[in-house]
């Protein structure tokens, strides 16, 4: 990873509802490898980047409903590394009885693949 914030704003997420499972990802991005971090698998490519994350237990995580993780309003993931620490943000909106409603999650592991410091953010408006 670099130092600088990279942003993806055309990212693609599937959500599977019988396994409860969102995966989020950039176009056109390949992942190499990937490292679990609390049930969340983040993917990492070739140049080891941040690529792509898949959230397993996702309404579970998210404190929802799997009908309303079907179609998330807004999703925002920030991924960062420093001083041998990962560190995963995901906020999600979602609409519940016609009112936009924000929840998040914070995640915080070892740098087990020893990533280069810097953070990414993935978004799907």
């Amino acid at each position: 990873m670099s130092g600088d914030v990279v942003h993806y704003e055309h990212s693609h997420f599937d959500y599977d509802w019988l396994n409860d499972s969102m995966y989020i990802y950039p176009q056109d991005r390949k992942y190499k490898s990937s490292l679990m971090l609390d049930d969340i698998i983040l993917d990492v490519d070739e140049n080891n980047k941040f690529v792509g994350i898949e959230i397993l237990d996702a309404s579970r995580k998210f404190n929802i409903s799997k009908y309303e993780m079907r179609e998330p309003v807004e999703l925002n993931v920030n991924f960062e590394v420093e001083d041998g620490k990962l560190t995963l943000n995901l906020k999600m909106t979602f609409v519940k009885r016609n009112h936009p409603v924000a929840k998040t999650v914070s995640v915080t592991g070892n740098n087990e693949m020893n990533l280069s410091p810097g953070s990414t953010t993935l978004a799907l408006a």
